[in-house]
């Protein structure tokens, strides 16, 4: 009998030992599990935002014929400010997204008689979706409202020489980014698209002055609903991100096509622009 009750103490012994190894183990497990950054911690830890500064120049084409038939060429200047932070919802996979830009540009006629200026400014903000299919590879897609406004200038009008803008959308927006290692430190690629998809913008009709709107009265006809068959309107962008001194520099291109047909009036902006400028990440202290 005491030798059963010894052999009973003995396997109890072993199997309380393999138990406590197995919890132990697990427990390891679980902890580094729990301290492995997931993808999207990784790319967006919380409380740190991504705040991007801009500075471009290129050449614009502008045509707008409530003041002109024809087609102005010239310079164009740009400032842009974007940040981009992990939202409170979403489980870290949607991102919060802000923009702000203003554009000048001085074009000339095609024979150099006329002059114009053209000035725009766009303030937008809405969520991106993220995917991150493979290590260091990020997908985004969602959408963003955009309230954009600005005027024209032309200085050989007469009786309009001016014309104002006003509009709210709703665009479409999407990015892939990729990061890669560059002297000890992580560099990135971006390509990124936004398209409008419907909105409203203010235009006058065909012939209708500014006198006629503001001081008659006459304001039938200059809200128009926009969507891509009258307001195909578009911006690509291309960026590198290249680490500098505890920030990136940051060196692209980027298209802004703005177009339009509403009122019998016809107006696009064509801006081409190379950007320079730079990128820091900055964690919120509470």
């Amino acid at each position: 009998m005491l030798m059963y009750f010894k052999t009973f103490r003995i396997l109890l012994f072993c199997a309380l030992t393999v138990v406590s190894a197995v919890v132990k183990a697990q427990n390891c497990i679980d902890t580094l599990t729990a301290q492995q950054p997931t993808p999207c911690n990784a790319w967006w830890p919380k409380g740190v935002t991504e705040r991007q500064w801009l500075w471009g120049a290129g050449r614009a084409n502008v045509l707008d014929t409530y003041l002109s038939p024809l087609t102005y060429e010239g310079p164009d200047f740009a400032a842009q400010h974007r940040t981009e932070r992990r939202a409170h919802w979403g489980q870290g996979r949607v991102t919060t997204v802000s923009r702000y830009g203003l554009h000048l540009a001085y074009g000339h006629s095609p024979t150099d008689d006329g002059k114009e200026w053209d000035a725009e400014f766009s303030a937008a903000g809405g969520w991106l979706y993220n995917w991150f299919p493979v290590p260091n590879l990020r997908l985004a897609a969602g959408g963003v409202f955009e309230l954009s406004g600005g005027f024209t200038y032309n200085t050989r009008g007469s009786n309009n020489p001016a014309q104002g803008r006003m509009g709210i959308s709703l665009n479409a927006s999407g990015l892939a980014e990729y990061r890669f290692p560059l002297f000890r430190q992580m560099a990135s690629v971006r390509l990124s698209a936004d398209m409008q998809l419907t909105g409203a913008q203010f235009s006058p009709e065909y012939g209708q002055s500014y006198y006629e709107i503001f001081s008659l009265g006459h304001t039938d006809g200059i809200i128009h609903f926009t969507h891509p068959g009258n307001c195909p309107t578009y911006r690509l962008r291309t960026m590198v991100n290249l680490p500098l001194a505890g920030a990136r520099l940051t060196l692209g291109y980027e298209a802004d096509v703005r177009q339009s047909k509403l009122g019998g009036l016809k107006r696009h902006a064509w801006r081409n622009q190379f950007v320079v400028g730079y990128t820091r990440y900055l964690k919120l202290l509470r």
